[in-house]
């Protein structure tokens, strides 16, 4: 290795969070973000004798990773593109059902019934968490139980929730 990638690989080594960062945050898809620091990594070393070491690095970094988010969005929509039918179908699915409220109003109506009649432990369980942005931590400490129970209390009532909001909307009645 010469000094100039040497170089290269210490200062990119000294940002990788950086540049991890802001992977997570152009990652086109879960999950790239790894492959877009290994691609910007190379890119990096590739040209490192091109790099002026002395100034601030992390604005070419940010570019560099930038760009390669990008060419691997263009990449991934060309093999994909019966995905990104079925994607945009599906967001314009929800922006029409913005704008018939129907639909929201009748789940919210059965989540009303449906949590009126909850054990009032499941309920308190219920208002403290969602409505009272309590932590599970917090819920645990003062109820006395360990945080993993308040947890899987928590998941069951949201299975319960979601069985009588189903139910009550299969039905269409009014109760549920």
């Amino acid at each position: 290795m010469n000094s100039d990638v040497t170089k290269a690989a210490q200062i990119f080594l000294a940002q990788a969070g950086f540049v991890r960062g802001l992977a997570l945050r152009y990652a086109p898809l879960p999950g790239l973000a790894d492959d877009i620091v290994q691609q910007v990594l190379v890119e990096f070393l590739a040209k490192s004798s091109e790099w002026d070491f002395a100034s601030d690095i992390r604005p070419l970094l940010a570019t560099m990773t930038r760009h390669v988010a990008l060419r691997l969005w263009r990449e991934r929509t060309r093999v994909m593109p019966d995905v990104l039918r079925r994607l945009a179908e599906h967001v314009r699915r929800l922006a029409e059902e913005r704008d018939s409220p129907s639909v929201y109003d009748d789940e919210l109506a059965a989540l009303r019934r449906c949590l009126n009649r909850l054990p009032d432990k499941s309920r308190t369980l219920i208002d403290e968490y969602y409505f009272g942005e309590q932590s599970v931590a917090d819920i645990g400490a003062k109820l006395g139980t360990r945080v993993d129970t308040i947890c899987r209390a928590i998941s069951r009532v949201r299975e319960k929730l979601r069985d009588c909001i189903t139910r009550s909307l299969e039905r269409g009645d009014a109760n549920g």
